[in-house]
């Protein structure tokens, strides 16, 4: 099983976006952030889960072990201070070749929402970052959601986000910046009928080398 299937098996978004897509596929839409076209486990397996509470969050640990007696470990250890608002995650794999990744996050409540920060170690002991703003405006009935990243090998993208609340519905407006220069853009409109009981979904898609 690759690298990515044992992500995947494990539902690990974050490490999904950072371990597995090194390079422009880290900026791009969320489906494949969360590792949509990793390979599933196809074999016979056993997956056996311990779960451990703490003083400030929990630990848990996850083995799967295939029919041909090979094994693959996921240790993940979340801690909380209620005091700062802050939320750690270390996450830690080590994959059924024996080689080991790292996933660690500390989001940060904020006034109008929170900040992330996460860092993503290969198995070749490479880094990858990525940094996260999310802030609403309850008024204005909008949230924002602002990253940068930094890829394995030192490249660095972008990526703004911006939903408005209407009167009938919303609208979305996403502008990635990738590695390359490339310029991706999206903007959704969705109107509804509460009467009609149905929605129109309108997407424009830009892309600007």
């Amino acid at each position: 099983m690759t690298q990515q299937g044992f992500v995947k098996f494990f539902g690990v978004a974050t490490a999904v976006t950072l371990l597995a897509a090194s390079g422009a596929a880290i900026a791009r839409d969320g489906q494949r952030q969360r590792g949509a076209n990793a390979p599933r486990v196809t074999q016979p397996h056993t997956r056996t889960t311990e779960r451990q509470r703490t003083e400030t969050g929990h630990t848990r640990t996850d083995t799967v072990t295939r029919a041909d007696g090979a094994s693959a470990t996921r240790n993940a250890t979340v801690s909380n201070d209620k005091e700062a608002g802050t939320r750690t995650r270390n996450v830690d794999y080590t994959g059924f070749d024996g080689r080991q990744r790292s996933v660690d996050s500390v989001s940060t409540r904020t006034d109008d929402g929170f900040t992330r920060s996460t860092t993503a170690t290969n198995a070749q002991g490479e880094t990858a970052t990525r940094d996260l703003t999310v802030s609403r405006d309850k008024e204005a009935g909008t949230t924002t959601r602002e990253a940068n990243y930094t890829t394995f090998d030192g490249r660095t993208g972008s990526m703004t986000d911006v939903i408005q609340r209407t009167d009938d519905g919303y609208t979305r407006n996403t502008s990635r910046t990738l590695p390359d220069g490339e310029t991706h853009t999206r903007d959704v409109d969705v109107s509804c009928d509460k009467d009609a009981r149905s929605c129109v979904r309108q997407v424009e898609v830009d892309q600007q080398p």
